[in-house]
């Protein structure tokens, strides 16, 4: 197949969004993956954000009317620049898609729009696996496991069971968000890390229902996305004395009660927080963290009484950041070592072959003068 066909709909299936910066080599994987698909009916949408590598030369290989590429003409924040791709994308889906993460196999996009046109829901939560430094393991990084099969749910449930839903489904991570192309004008993204789109999987919920894969089509390359040292991650500053998640703690305060409010609030914060402090410290330092973990307790004025809470504080603040660093990293280590994952073996076979045929491509395509990917 050649990456030149250019059959695509005036209104394709899947718009594959991609708000990318700076990370031209893997997006260029993630793009091959994409095009290595036995299903055809889809864009791809990405948008630049400001790039200083060679980001713009990466997808001009790829000459295929299917890409939209565009280009902000400074930085802008994460979640702006997302919503500038969404704008573009003209599917009947969207289908959100990281720059450093791919899917795993050709039949992945056919097999999820076997599944959405099922029920139509307006929101998908599509399963994923990560890959070990090494690329030698596939394995599941989640504590939290609550679906063991595809799920679907209605629409119109109550409030409570939509965030429920939101929440279990991993709402955090972006590639595999897939929501129906159909917004109200005041439906938008908000200004928060993570999950600026909270405010659009709870529209999609409540009036058209929602489904979570369990088959796990896309794999992360969360363990590649190593932290400078000294540089702060962006989830782990505050702005105007606030964190970055306060944003989508207001928009489920307005859809809960008091009580379910307070309930989500703490178990948020202790998901994203609390149980982050030492790594907090490691990559934003004890200054930092000390004055996350004052505005935590003013969010949740319990926190001063939870055991939990300040075993993680005392522990993060007492522990030198070097030792916390390295028990991170033998953590992740033994982690992937040791997860179990059906068919492990197999997948790591699918990836093996998916990376001989991108080095393959990538070898014809710098011996030829034209630098256009073909398979």
């Amino acid at each position: 197949m050649l990456l030149e066909d250019t059959r695509i709909l005036k209104k394709p299936f899947f718009s594959i969004v991609i708000p990318t910066y700076n990370r031209a080599s893997d997006l260029q994987f993630a793009l091959f993956c994409i095009f290595q698909q036995t299903f055809y009916d889809f864009e791809v949408v990405i948008s630049d954000n400001c790039s200083t590598d060679n980001t713009k030369d990466i997808v001009s290989k790829f000459r295929n009317k299917k890409i939209s590429y565009s280009r902000t003409k400074k930085t802008v924040g994460n979640a702006l620049n997302m919503k500038r791709a969404i704008q573009q994308a003209k599917g009947e889906y969207v289908f959100l898609h990281s720059d450093d993460d791919f899917l795993l196999n050709k039949y992945s996009l056919r097999e999820i729009y076997k599944e959405i046109i099922k029920y139509n829901p307006g929101y998908i939560r599509v399963n994923y696996l990560s890959l070990s430094l090494d690329r030698k393991r596939i394995f599941s990084y989640k504590v939290n496991k609550p679906f063991t099969r595809n799920e679907y749910i209605p629409s119109l449930l109550e409030n409570k069971k939509v965030v429920t839903f939101i929440v279990d489904s991993d709402p955090y991570f972006i590639t595999g968000i897939i929501f129906k192309n159909t917004l109200p004008a005041d439906i938008k993204m908000v200004d928060s890390d993570p999950a600026p789109w909270i405010e659009i999987l709870f529209y999609m919920v409540k009036n058209f229902g929602a489904c979570f894969i369990m088959q796990p089509y896309i794999i992360a390359f969360w363990s590649r996305r190593r932290i400078k040292k000294d540089a702060k991650h962006h989830i782990f500053l505050l702005i105007n004395g606030k964190l970055r998640a306060e944003n989508y703690f207001n928009v489920v305060k307005e859809k809960l009660n008091k009580g379910e409010y307070g309930t989500f609030l703490h178990d948020e914060l202790m998901r994203l927080y609390v149980r982050l402090f030492p790594v907090i410290k490691v990559y934003a330092g004890n200054k930092i963290m000390l004055q996350m973990s004052v505005r935590i307790r003013l969010l949740d004025p319990t926190m001063k009484k939870n055991i939990t809470y300040w075993t993680y504080l005392i522990g993060a603040l007492i522990i030198p950041k070097i030792l916390l660093r390295i028990t991170r990293d033998v953590y992740i280590y033994m982690y992937a070592r040791f997860s179990k994952v059906d068919g492990n073996k197999e997948l790591v076979e699918t990836l093996k072959d998916l990376e001989l045929k991108y080095r393959n491509s990538t070898e014809n395509v710098a011996n030829r003068n034209d630098r256009i990917f073909r398979f």
